[in-house]
């Protein structure tokens, strides 16, 4: 056996530079915020660190594919996206996509909102501006509309904050908002036309039809679903065809008029966590069904420990929710997603800050970013988190931390920061 052959079956054995980790989508590799096969560090230092500063404030999760890191933001008034190499920090390339258009509030908001998306074929960007782009993943555009002129016209309150998702075979979208019409549109992955589109009609009061969520899929009733959350309504909707399928109220009987959405349900076990109410309030829901489920598909809901921002972390029937803001924020739930009943409950050190970035859990640690920019990692138990760490870098976070290759990257306000 010569020495090339047997080379190749160590490699082969012990896994040892076989593929890089990739992070496609703000939610991980598994569009869930959970990484159970891969280990992040467990301490950080300002000596292993590098940071790369960044022309214009966005509030986008990088995503990652063999070793390129991407980001959206802003550049001399116009969309771009920027391609950094991981090890180094290096900017590969840049490409400018045409004018921004700023939002109501850059304080923590901007005109790049919507995290991009990959399949390692293609990059998927989204901007405040309507333009929804294709490029390769060496800045090439392949094709760019406004989503605007295929759909309905942009009037949500603030700024757009859904991320695209992908379903059915092609990028959905999902446009929500009070003033306008919602719905959700699917685009054709290679040439960008629409291929569907489906209103959500659903009548609210105040800012409720606004919402900054994004969908997620999962295989209900055996049918690939888009769950939808936003204007006081969980959807499903067929991914291939955008049919709604079910929805289900009762979450603001009131109604109260300013449960606008901002963090986005998560899905496990059958089970749909909701968080709602601005950060009071959370709730399990199961999904599928035919037409208003509302009555059979409440499982549990509780009240105290919710998220107005932050997207719960979930896997097998377990859901771990950050309280973001209130009296109670720097809250970490763990939860029996099919019951509600509580694991545990721990908290954070106390702040005056409070967060945006939702938590991020890869192999047994945990990863959480304060607004003020303290970045947090902590070993979970099942009794809660021991082995707490915490590292600040000195500028606003919004952005999810990104996992990958043992290194942990945070989209700052002005900078990208990689830790390990």
């Amino acid at each position: 056996m010569n020495l090339r052959v047997i080379l190749l079956l160590g490699m082969l054995w012990t896994g040892a530079g076989v593929r890089a980790e990739n992070w496609p989508s703000w939610r991980g590799p598994h569009r869930n915020g959970v990484v159970p096969d891969r280990e992040g560090p467990a301490s950080f230092s300002k000596e292993r660190m590098w940071k790369v500063k960044l022309e214009g404030r966005a509030c986008s999760t990088p995503v990652v594919w063999e070793g390129q890191v991407f980001v959206t933001g802003l550049i001399g008034g116009n969309d771009v996206v920027q391609a950094f190499d991981l090890k180094s920090g290096k900017e590969l390339w840049r490409k400018e996509l045409g004018a921004a258009r700023l939002g109501r509030t850059q304080r923590i908001g901007s005109s790049a909102n919507s995290s991009p998306l990959t399949d390692g074929r293609h990059l998927f960007v989204y901007f405040k501006s309507g333009t929804v782009a294709a490029m390769t993943l060496q800045g090439k555009v392949v094709w760019k509309i406004n989503l605007d002129e295929v759909t309905h016209p942009d009037r949500i309150l603030w700024d757009r904050g859904t991320s695209p998702i992908f379903a059915g075979g092609h990028l959905v979208i999902a446009v929500m908002q009070q003033a306008g019409t919602s719905s959700l549109a699917a685009l054709n992955r290679e040439n960008g036309k629409r291929v569907w589109m489906t209103e959500r009609p659903f009548r609210t009061v105040g800012e409720n039809g606004d919402s900054y969520s994004s969908p997620f899929v999962a295989e209900v009733d055996g049918v690939e679903t888009i769950v939808t959350w936003g204007g006081d309504h969980l959807t499903g909707h067929d991914a291939g065809t955008g049919k709604q399928l079910w929805f289900c109220g009762g979450f603001n009987p009131r109604p109260e008029r300013v449960w606008r959405t901002i963090a986005s349900p998560s899905g496990t076990a059958g089970v749909g966590i909701v968080p709602y109410g601005r950060e009071d309030r959370v709730a399990g829901i199961k999904l599928g069904g035919k037409g208003d489920i509302t009555k059979s598909a409440w499982l549990w809901s509780a009240r105290g420990w919710g998220s107005d921002t932050c997207t719960p972390a979930v896997h097998g029937n377990r859901a771990l929710i950050l309280t973001d803001t209130g009296k109670t924020r720097g809250t970490l739930t763990m939860v029996n997603a099919t019951t509600g009943k509580k694991a545990w409950q721990k908290t954070l050190p106390k702040s005056v800050h409070t967060f945006c970035a939702s938590p991020v859990v890869v192999g047994s640690r945990l990863y959480v970013a304060r607004r003020d920019g303290a970045v947090f990692t902590a070993r979970l138990t099942a009794e809660g988190i021991e082995d707490l760490e915490e590292i600040n870098i000195e500028e606003g976070v919004i952005a999810s931390p990104v996992v990958v290759d043992g290194r942990v990257l945070i989209r700052g306000d002005r900078h990208l920061v990689c830790l390990w």
